[in-house]
Parts: structure tokens; C-alpha cells; sequence
């Protein structure tokens, strides 16, 4: 018997109750499965919008440092 007709019976056989938390469960698998296809993407897509920026020199050591002067009106 194949799977899914399978389970179809077996859902048959259960009360209107069981079979809605049969369906809640179920519902909720499906959104955390999503999530977590979700999450995949964004973590692949940053690394992808990221990838070769670790050998460019954006920022000079003398672009980090701030700048202090004793006349605070200048």
C-alpha cells in the first residue's frame, strides 16, 4: 500500500479531534521546515553578498582612529 494512501486510512480511522491535532501538527512541521529553508537562504545569500570583501582594504588604520584635540570649540 502506498504511503500517503496508507495514511489516509489511517486518518479515516481517527475521531474529528485526533485528526485535527493529526492536522496542527502537521501544519506546524510544514512552517518549522520552512524556517529553516529560510534560514539556508539568508545564511547562503549573505556569504555570497559577502564573499571576496575579506581580501579588500576598506579601511586604513589611520581611518579607525578618532581624532582628540585639546580646544574643544574646533
Amino acid at each position: 500500500m502506498p504511503q500517503n494512501t496508507f495514511l489516509e486510512e489511517l486518518l479515516k480511522e481517527l475521531p474529528e479531534p485526533m485528526r485535527q491535532e493529526v492536522y496542527d501538527f502537521a501544519s506546524y512541521l510544514l512552517r518549522k521546515h520552512l524556517r529553516e529553508e529560510e534560514k539556508a537562504w539568508n545564511a547562503f545569500s549573505l556569504t555570497q553578498a559577502l564573499q571576496g570583501l575579506e581580501d579588500e582594504d576598506l579601511y586604513t588604520e589611520a581611518d579607525l582612529k578618532e581624532r582628540w584635540t585639546s580646544n574643544p570649540e574646533k
